[in-house]
């Protein structure tokens, strides 16, 4: 019988509540530039994205009350269609355009 393990292959990482944490183990980063981060969400629109699944809507609106909390100017929540294809090129452009940072998240 074969049994499988649910053990993760790099260390266990803590982090205060509220921390925001990148999933990406930092080996998976290298030859990735990723988007430069400002120190505060002050003065800031943030745009969320939800993929329809279950519970992701309670998880970004949560996180939206957060980033209101932290001075955030405003957000702007958007859907897919789908939570098998991605955003549509019009949900992307509105985000982009009138957005300085976003948050996608899943569900589940």
């Amino acid at each position: 019988m074969n049994q499988q393990s649910n053990q993760t292959s790099g260390p266990a990482v803590s982090a205060p509540p509220g921390a925001l944490m990148c999933p990406v183990p930092v080996e998976d980063l290298s030859g990735i530039t990723l988007a430069q981060r400002g120190g505060s969400l002050q003065g800031l629109r943030i745009g969320f994205l939800g993929n329809l699944k279950p519970n992701c809507d309670v998880l970004l609106h949560t996180t939206e009350d957060e980033v209101m909390k932290l001075g955030a100017a405003g957000t702007l929540f958007r859907e897919k269609t789908s939570c098998s294809l991605g955003a549509s090129e019009d949900i992307l452009n509105e985000i982009a355009s009138t957005c300085q940072a976003a948050v996608v998240a899943l569900g589940d």
